[in-house]
């Protein structure tokens, strides 16, 4: 069977091989290693699909491993995977040539839908792997941040529309309070919002994703409590044609 290499740069030993077993499970050949310098050595040995770096690594930075590797090999997927959330650390991190950047603690289903969406951008999927992350009919490219219909047409949603999917996305099959929906927003310093900002994205996205707006299957409301993104096989009838 074809399989895609990783290899997964983390000094943590429980968050590795966590990371690797969760690849391995998901169809991957998985390496690791808690050090910069192996890193490039095993990058320059035989070079992975995708390498899966921590910017703070005990013997080099994270960041000089990510340039160097950008500069060997171009066509090799780079994604930071950190501590560090601050908006420098991020724009430093993607200016040095990865390709995205997730913070800690990291949500396992997000990532691997960002792996997914890398290898396709390099062209290194394998031919039986699941295209992304499935919302029902509709299938999220968190990469490009484009989602699409089940006719392969573009779903336009709006920056915030998009921030308050993540966060609900983010905690699958759980439910969300509206302040933390709102916090997962990031509003930047000069931008407003309150808790009515949630109800008014959460009621623009059912427009746009639900089969019927007033009877939402896929963003559900726990009243009291906030609201709660249907976990995968829960919204068959959302697939159905409507009648």
């Amino acid at each position: 069977m074809f399989k895609d290499r990783i290899l997964v740069v983390e000094d943590a030993p429980e968050l590795r091989e966590m990371l690797e077993l969760y690849l391995q499970e998901a169809g991957y050949a998985v390496e690791s290693t808690a050090l910069g310098r192996e890193c490039l050595r095993l990058v320059e040995q035989d070079p992975p699909s995708l390498v899966l770096l921590d910017i703070g690594l005990p013997d080099i930075d994270g960041l000089s491993v990510v340039a160097r590797l950008r500069a060997s090999s171009p066509n090799m997927g780079v994604m930071l995977v950190t501590a560090r959330d601050d908006d420098f650390d991020r724009i430093v991190g993607l200016e040095a040539g990865a390709d995205c950047y997730l913070t800690k603690p990291v949500n396992l289903r997000v990532l691997l839908a960002q792996v997914r969406s890398l290898m396709r951008r390099y062209g290194k999927a394998a031919p039986d792997t699941p295209s992304g992350l499935r919302l029902g009919r509709f299938q999220v490219d968190l990469l490009y941040r484009r989602i699409l219909d089940e006719h392969g047409e573009d779903v336009s949603l709006t920056p915030g529309e998009f921030a308050l999917l993540i966060g609900l996305i983010e905690r699958r099959g759980k439910v969300v309070s509206r302040q933390q929906l709102l916090s997962s927003m990031r509003m930047g310093p000069d931008e407003e919002a309150d808790l009515r900002t949630v109800d008014t994205l959460i009621g623009r996205l059912r427009r746009k994703l639900e089969r019927s707006p007033n009877r939402p299957l896929l963003i559900q409301t726990v009243y009291g409590k906030g609201y709660r993104l249907a976990a995968e096989g829960e919204i068959v009838e959302e697939l159905a044609p409507s009648s």
